[in-house]
């Protein structure tokens, strides 16, 4: 750990610090995020989803088809021996009966199966499917996803906010260790420039041996703080490096503790506003929506499915594998077909009180959601004012104690105060430039919560 702070300190000294803005920050959360990734991908799926069943409106049109050859071969059984009619003629046949005889044997040839059988096939068949009406469950499940989708967008927008809440927050943490870091330093120079003086009345004897051990306590009570403090800097940078998707060690926050501008909103003001854009109370209103559409989809189980068909059919069949074109044959149709339910056991009656309780459940939800929304307002509203004014005080008590500190210095070099006045000076002045740059940091905090619980673009 030594080894790592002295290498951070080094970098920075030398120059070689990567320092990184904000914005930059919140830029690299964004693209390596997990979360984010997977909201996107969910909004394509919706996308998708919605898409799909926007298709089921319109018209469902099919081509079916297949060729084939085929070819027999009979057993001996089913093989019946050729017979001809002709030998049982007579020599006072007249050529009547001799056509006659002919024409018997063509038709007794072919009542008589044949090995092997050849035969070959051509089918087409192309249909036509619109749906005309289904008690109107089409058209909300085309509202119902297209209501999803903007569930989808919504949850998108929300992981955004949370990472540039998130990310904000660990850059300010950053910025106020280091901050502490800088005070705690400060506390040791003037420890140590402190303790310088003491040794030198001692050694003129000025002062007794007792004030030196209390100086060079002090120091050895202000180094396990600054150890302390570049340890939370070290862990504060890491927290942040792991949040942006950088495992680099150059890469340091840059930049300064920057007050907001405080809100010109009363707290109904900010209560009002909240509840108008609040992407929560979006998406609970969305989930109303969707209960209320697959109540009304439950509600059309009791009408009749409608749909029109129609189909055109093209087919051969040949005694042989080539097809001649006068094997061809056609077929047409076209119909509406309807179904209607008569008695489902129930089934649907309990279908529809079972979405009619779950529109009743969301409805409850929004409210309480709202509820809970306008006491989070005002409660960061509280606490911004409270970190304002906390704010306030503390920059005013810093000039004291950087005041009351300069005092102590002079009373003691003179010799009209004693030791322990520079300390508790010194003491109070850091406690209170730590306390100062908290409240600094508490102000943006509150401001980021106000503003995200307002439910402003961050």
């Amino acid at each position: 750990m030594k080894k790592f702070i002295i290498l951070a300190v080094c970098l920075s000294i030398s120059g070689l610090a990567l320092g990184i803005s904000l914005q930059e920050s919140l830029e690299l959360a964004k693209q390596g995020n997990k979360e984010l990734l997977k909201a996107k991908e969910d909004i394509y799926k919706a996308d998708a989803t919605y898409k799909d069943v926007r298709g089921n409106l319109l018209p469902q049109l099919s081509l079916q088809g297949g060729y084939s050859l085929s070819k027999t071969y009979l057993p001996d059984a089913a093989t019946a021996p050729a017979y001809d009619f002709t030998t049982g003629l007579d020599a006072l046949a007249s050529d009547n009966d001799e056509y006659l005889a002919q024409s018997l044997n063509g038709l007794v040839s072919a009542f008589s199966p044949s090995s092997p059988v050849k035969e070959g096939s051509l089918a087409m068949q192309l249909k036509f499917q619109q749906v005309l009406f289904m008690g109107a469950k089409l058209i909300n499940g085309v509202k119902a996803v297209d209501r999803y989708r903007s569930i989808q967008k919504l949850r998108y927008n929300l992981v955004e906010n949370e990472i540039v809440v998130s990310t904000t927050d660990l850059f300010y943490q950053c910025l106020l260790a280091q901050k502490l870091v800088t005070v705690q330093e400060e506390a040791m120079a003037i420890a140590n420039r402190h303790l310088s003086r003491v040794e030198l009345f001692w050694s003129e004897g000025q002062v007794s041996e007792f004030d030196v051990l209390r100086a060079r306590l002090e120091v050895a009570k202000l180094q396990p703080q600054l150890i302390q403090s570049r340890n939370n800097y070290d862990l504060a940078l890491s927290a942040f490096r792991k949040q942006i998707g950088t495992s680099d060690i150059t890469v340091v926050p840059e930049g300064e503790f920057i007050l907001p501008q405080e809100l010109a909103l009363t707290e109904t003001e900010a209560v009002d506003e909240g509840l108008r854009n609040r992407l929560e109370l979006k998406l609970a209103s969305i989930n109303t929506e969707i209960q209320g559409i697959r109540y009304k989809a439950e509600k059309g189980n009791y009408l009749p499915n409608i749909a029109l068909t129609a189909d055109a059919s093209l087919y051969t069949a040949a005694d042989e594998y080539k097809i001649e074109g006068d094997d061809f044959g056609t077929s047409y149709s076209v119909g509406i077909g309807f179904s209607l339910p008569l008695f489902t056991g129930f089934s649907n009656s309990s279908k529809k009180a079972f979405a009619r309780h779950d529109h009743v459940l969301a409805q409850i939800q929004e409210q309480d959601y709202r509820e809970l929304i306008a006491l989070e307002i005002k409660q960061n509203f509280q606490n911004l004012h409270y970190a304002y004014e906390t704010y306030k005080v503390q920059a005013e008590n810093i000039k004291l104690a950087e005041r009351n500190l300069q005092l102590a210095q002079v009373r003691f070099e003179n010799q009209v105060g004693i030791q322990l006045e520079v300390f508790d000076a010194q003491i109070m002045l850091s406690a209170l430039k730590l306390e100062y740059f908290n409240t600094i940091f508490q102000v943006i905090s509150a401001e980021r919560k106000l503003s995200k619980s307002l439910g402003h673009n961050l």
